[in-house]
């Protein structure tokens, strides 16, 4: 490519990033904001319920505008956030509440937008966020084991933990009836946490479950972990050939 054309090309791209920019100004001129009040909420590190929570948050916005505005439109930028948006006019100077609503199904930093568009074409944009964490961090797959009597290598079962550290968590405490036996590998860290996503660290452990008989009086058994709520198991039994190998 000759220098002349070079030089072309860099002048039009010059006078693209220049004309982009006198829009954006125009834009912020005519559409600038129309409201006042704080358009971002963050509601921190939230303890949430499986398997899912929903947070509300209402904005409260002042019109500062010389005419009276009307919502024609709210747009959530996903489906983890919705509106009850008011559909009435508001005069100058009036207070617009719009509750915005929050879901949070993981232990994980989640954000939103809602887009507002008022019948005058003026824009705004509210951001919503919070950082989901589980108020039982355990959790077993399967959740509800099916154990065999005196099948030779048992039942096998994964015990999940959302920690907040990468250091190697202490051993459970398992509470059992009597007949129940139940063994434990050793954790193992399968994610890191990572602060950027707001995930804790997973670690998870093998179980191996044995019963003497299927005459167990409690079909269920206790996990205690310091630092996380009692988790009860309910498993069921089920006869199987003796040497019968279920994982």
């Amino acid at each position: 490519m000759s220098k002349k054309k070079v030089h072309i090309l860099l002048t039009v791209c010059i006078g693209l990033v220049f004309f982009a920019v006198v829009v954006l100004v125009m834009y912020s001129i005519l559409f600038g904001a129309s409201v006042s009040g704080k358009l971002h909420h963050s509601f921190g590190v939230v303890p949430i319920e499986r398997p899912a929570t929903v947070l509300t948050h209402t904005f409260r916005l002042v019109n500062t505008t010389d005419h009276e505005l009307q919502l024609t439109r709210a747009v959530p930028s996903c489906g983890c956030t919705t509106t009850d948006w008011p559909k009435e006019s508001f005069a100058v100077g009036e207070v617009i509440e719009i509750p915005v609503n929050l879901t949070l199904r993981r232990s994980q930093l989640r954000s939103s937008t809602v887009r507002l568009e008022f019948d005058t074409g003026e824009v705004e944009v509210l951001r919503i966020e919070g950082i989901g964490r589980f108020i039982q961090p355990l959790a077993i797959m399967p959740p509800a084991p099916i154990l065999y009597p005196n099948a030779a290598q048992g039942t096998r079962a994964v015990l999940r933990l959302e920690w907040t550290s990468n250091q190697r968590p202490t051993k459970p405490i398992i509470a059992t009836p009597k007949g129940l036996h139940i063994e434990f590998d050793t954790w193992t860290l399968s994610t890191e946490e990572n602060s950027n996503k707001g995930t804790p660290a997973i670690w998870t452990i093998r179980m191996r479950f044995t019963l003497d008989s299927a005459e167990v009086a409690q079909q269920e058994f206790t996990i205690k972990m310091e630092g996380a709520p009692d988790l009860v198991v309910f498993f069921t039994i089920s006869e199987a050939p003796p040497g019968t190998i279920r994982d």
